[in-house]
């Protein structure tokens, strides 16, 4: 049989530390235990890590794309506001019959429609541009 070196029990040759005390009985295998867990335990703090910031860079770039179009909601509401306006200023003025106004402002609607889309593909294409 086999004795703690530090406390003197009893122990079986396969143990590498000791029940009672739990000092290191072969200090070859103990030191490639620690290490081995060391390693384990950097290595899944550095992917934590790693997780954590992916997570952050996610974040920041919904934010950033909710604030870059967040404009174009109200723009284009004042926009359709400005050109119920003008209609009916120029109805009631007399430039315009009751039959045109409805696609006066059918096209309008259009026009603020195509000119937001292509502001929106000349941003996303400074965004992200071809390679």
């Amino acid at each position: 049989m086999v004795y703690c070196p530090k406390c003197g029990t009893e122990v079986n040759e396969e143990m590498v530390f000791c029940p009672k005390c739990g000092a290191a009985l072969k200090a070859e295998q103990a030191t490639a235990d620690a290490v081995s867990t060391q390693t384990r335990r950097r290595a899944e703090k550095a992917e934590k890590q790693e997780k954590q910031e992916k997570q952050e860079k996610r974040e920041k770039s919904e934010k950033y794309e909710k604030r870059e179009f967040g404009f174009i909601g109200p723009l284009i509401g004042g926009l359709i506001l400005v050109f119920l306006g003008l209609i009916s200023y120029l109805q009631v003025t007399g430039y315009l019959g009751r039959e045109i106004v409805g696609a006066s402002f059918l096209v309008m609607i259009g026009a603020i429609i195509i000119v937001v889309g292509l502001y929106a593909m000349v941003l996303a294409s400074r965004r992200h541009p071809r390679t």
